[in-house]
């Protein structure tokens, strides 16, 4: 037996004996004590499934995988870096790695490498190739009609409106539906003809950013097994968002800049109506819609309405800065921990809850018109 250890040495089937995974990298460009984290590839803030530290380029990820998981290896708390789908097998990594430019949440890698030794990961490459095959599509789509946008962008008032009766104009509108059919129909085929196995809520959240209601017809199409899958749980869990926090509002604590902490209870003592605003300070759409939950306030704070703003900024001078701009009058706090209780996956998420921590509504119910309507609806 141990002979036949030493001759089958590169095989997985020896050196790992099918009971765990083993990620062994190798590359170029990250100083020694560099950590690496492999991160589940999800719309929420999951914690790192295994860490290491770079020792002469080398480092090595281990776990068991109890099912299949998309995970990212990525320098830790950074982005960028190759998905690899975990099963119990010897992986190779190998490659090149730099340091890119900055996003608003961090440091960018990026990572020139190839991975082998395992054949879901192969799959997935697969899986990215024919998605990938958009950005080619985008690309031509753009390279016909950036010219006609350009002037189209030019144009004010009639000059516009006369534009807009165009086949010039009509070619940009036709083109960018063409586009988007596409799109739809190449990442809704990837996951239907993968409906009986784990592969099509995975794929569904790979390439979906994020779920509304209207995804919830394709998830019931899902067998129950998959339903029940890692992924086919995580992406219940965002389509029906009230039946996932059902447990989570008695258990969350807020922290103040006072240093006190909140519960859900105390915050909504004395009132009827609570609005759980998840926003961060660089989030375009959430400071735009940050006049109308005023109007809103205005209209019903003195009626039982109250609001509280929830911060996933990482940057708390940002965040503190942003409030003062903003001239908030409600409760303010940062945590991304109670954002990632509510599967907040993208900002802004808002749900509106009543006195007794149950979701009444969210989604668009709780934005724009749909914040006003709702609103009157329950304090006529």
């Amino acid at each position: 037996m141990a002979a036949s250890c030493l001759i089958m040495a590169a095989s997985a089937a020896c050196t790992n004996s099918g009971d765990k995974y083993v990620i062994n990298g190798q590359v170029e460009g990250l100083e020694d004590g560099t950590v690496v984290a492999l991160i589940p590839m999800s719309h929420d803030n999951d914690s790192a499934l295994a860490e290491a530290t770079v020792q002469d380029g080398k480092f090595k990820l281990t776990g068991v995988a109890s099912e299949p998981i998309c995970a990212r290896v990525s320098v830790k708390d950074t982005y960028g870096g190759p998905f690899v789908v975990l099963e119990n097998k010897e992986y190779a990594l190998s490659g090149k790695v730099e340091r890119g430019g900055e996003v608003p949440a961090g440091a960018v890698y990026n990572w020139d490498v190839k991975v082998t030794g395992s054949p879901l990961t192969d799959k997935l490459a697969e899986f990215d190739a024919r998605h990938d095959s958009l950005d080619i599509l985008y690309k031509a789509f753009h390279e016909r009609v950036d010219g006609s946008i350009q002037k189209m962008h030019s144009l004010k008032g009639k000059e516009l409106e006369a534009f807009k009766l165009t086949d010039e104009y009509k070619a940009i509108v036709d083109g960018e539906k063409e586009f988007f059919d596409t799109v739809e129909k190449t990442i809704t085929g990837m996951i239907n003809e993968n409906k009986e196995t784990f592969w099509g809520p995975l794929l569904a959240i790979k390439y979906l950013s994020y779920f509304d209601k209207s995804q919830r017809k394709l998830f019931n199409s899902f067998s129950e097994d998959v339903q029940k899958s890692y992924y086919g749980k995580k992406m219940r869990a965002e389509l029906w968002p009230a039946e996932a926090a059902a447990d989570k509002v008695d258990k969350f604590v807020l922290k103040g800049e006072d240093g006190k902490e909140y519960t859900f209870a105390q915050l909504a003592e004395g009132k009827k109506y609570v609005l759980l605003d998840f926003w961060a300070s660089w989030c375009g759409p959430c400071r735009k819609e940050i006049p109308n939950v005023k109007a809103q306030y205005q209209l019903y704070k003195d009626k039982g309405f109250e609001v509280v703003s929830i911060s996933i900024d990482k940057d708390e001078a940002a965040w503190k800065k942003a409030v003062a701009e903003e001239k908030l009058e409600w409760p303010n706090f940062l945590s991304r921990e109670v954002a990632d209780m509510f599967k907040v996956s993208a900002v802004p998420t808002v749900y509106l809850l009543d006195a007794t921590g149950k979701i009444i509504a969210d989604g668009d119910e709780t934005r724009g018109e749909g914040l006003a309507t709702t609103l009157a609806g329950l304090f006529k």
